[in-house]
Parts: structure tokens; sequence; C-alpha cells
């Protein structure tokens, strides 16, 4: 819990209107968060809307925060139901595979042009493999292993316990392993 004592901090600051302490939240998360909600709805202008919802819902929420979880986690949560809520009211977009590689693409290092066009086509493969996972496999993986979050933290985001989240991982990977080999 003393983890969440600087979150709590951090929390109250924002809500007595301290800009700097909300333009260093955002900096530190946007990326991430981002990419975490471009997961659920598939396109890249919406989830910025998204993520601009959430943080103006935190610092609109008053003490809502309870400092139970970390500042991200509960950031992580509103995005996903403002997400889902959004999902609900437009029809699913198909994931394209090519804009999720620009969004979590490397720098590129001194390599050579062969190695760079295999590592595209290597992450092109791994995201249409990820594409036709389900919503559930998709969300879990992006938490657990692209956002590193702990599987509690990612079980308290879509409001499922731990084991739940731990058996949609296990799925996940088997599945993207058998669409991998195909």
């Amino acid at each position: 819990m003393q983890e969440n004592a600087g979150d709590m901090d951090l929390y109250h600051r924002i809500c007595a209107g301290d800009t700097a302490a909300l333009e260093g939240l955002i900096e530190q998360h946007r990326g991430d968060f981002t990419m975490f909600l471009y997961s659920i709805v598939h396109n890249r202008q919406d989830a910025e809307e998204i993520m601009v919802d959430a943080f103006a819902y935190l610092v609109a929420s008053g003490d809502r925060y309870r400092g139970q979880a970390s500042l991200k986690t509960y950031l992580f949560a509103i995005g996903r139901h403002i997400a889902l809520r959004s999902r609900k009211k437009i029809k699913e977009i198909p994931l394209e595979p090519e804009k999720i590689i620009r969004l979590i693409q490397e720098p590129m290092d001194n390599s050579s042009a062969e190695d760079d066009c295999l590592k595209n086509q290597d992450m092109e493969t791994l995201h249409s493999a990820i594409s036709q996972l389900s919503v559930d496999y998709r969300q879990a993986l992006t938490l657990v292993y692209f956002q590193g979050m702990t599987h509690r933290d990612a079980a308290q985001i879509m409001q499922k316990n731990v084991t739940q989240v731990t058996h949609l991982v296990a799925r996940a990977k088997q599945v993207l392993c058998r669409l991998l080999k195909e």
C-alpha cells in the first residue's frame, strides 16, 4: 500500500488543479495507454480521444480514487470502461496490423535494410495473429506483456479475478502459437 501513497499524493495534486502533475502523468502513460486503448477500439484517433476522456474523468472524479491499486491501474480501468462503452455505440472495426506496428515499433538501430525488413515482417505476422484473438485474449496479452502489468493489475482493469486473467493469458498464448504455426 505504501507504493500507492505516492499515487494518492499525485492524484490529490491533480484534483487540486496542479497542471504540472497532470502533464507529468499524461506524458508518463500516453504511449502505453493509447496502445492499450487501440487494442480495444482498433482506431488510433478513437484511442487518443478515449485517452483524453479518461484523463478528463480522472480530474473530474474528485476523490473516487482510493489507492487500492496503482494510479496507472485505475486510469487503465477508466479507459477500458470508456472504450468498451464506445465500442457498443459503433460497430467493431477490423484491426489493421500495420497501424499497430506503427504504434509500438521501436526505433531502428544500425542494422541492415534486410534485417529491418525481416523484423517488420515478423512484427506484421505477430500482430496479424494477435488481431485474430478474441478481445479478452488480446487485452490480457496487451496488459501483461506489452504494458508489463502484473496479473493482479490486469485483473482489476479487466474486471476479472487473477485466476481468470492467468487462464486468459495462457489460452491466448496457446492460440497465438497455433496461429503462428499456420
